[in-house]
């Protein structure tokens, strides 16, 4: 047991330092974007690029939505960024929206599980 205790320890401290060393550069590239990060950092990029063009929008410039389609869960809006008459830039984003229907059937879904299982455990004992 104190062989177990101690390999436990030992693996878990060499575990977390090599976890506080690394610090993973999750900026987007402007070529590939966030395509080159796994894992984790993929994540990090994402936030660091989604509160990029929070901070272009949120200027000056006005924002035309072009279009806007559903797309099962998911809204994909077209708009056009203008902080002149000649400086423009169009762009794509997709949205997790997931209409009430949806959210309501994800809902269900989970609660009906719960109380299988929970119905299934109270039968058991």
């Amino acid at each position: 047991m104190k062989r177990f205790v101690f390999l436990f320890c030992f693996f878990l401290t060499f575990n977390c330092a090599s976890i506080q060393n690394s610090t993973p550069n999750s900026l987007p590239s402007r070529s590939s974007g966030c395509s080159e990060y796994v894992g984790s950092s993929w994540f990090l990029c994402l936030e660091k690029l989604h509160a990029k063009w929070e901070k272009i929008e949120s200027s000056n410039a006005s924002i035309t939505i072009l279009s806007e389609a559903r797309e099962g869960e998911y809204i994909r809006r077209k708009k056009r960024i203008c902080w002149s008459p000649f400086f423009c830039r169009d762009l794509e984003e997709r949205v997790y929206s997931p209409s009430f229907f949806q959210s309501l059937k994800k809902t269900l879904s989970t609660v009906l599980i719960s109380v299988c299982i929970g119905l299934l455990i109270g039968i058991s004992l």
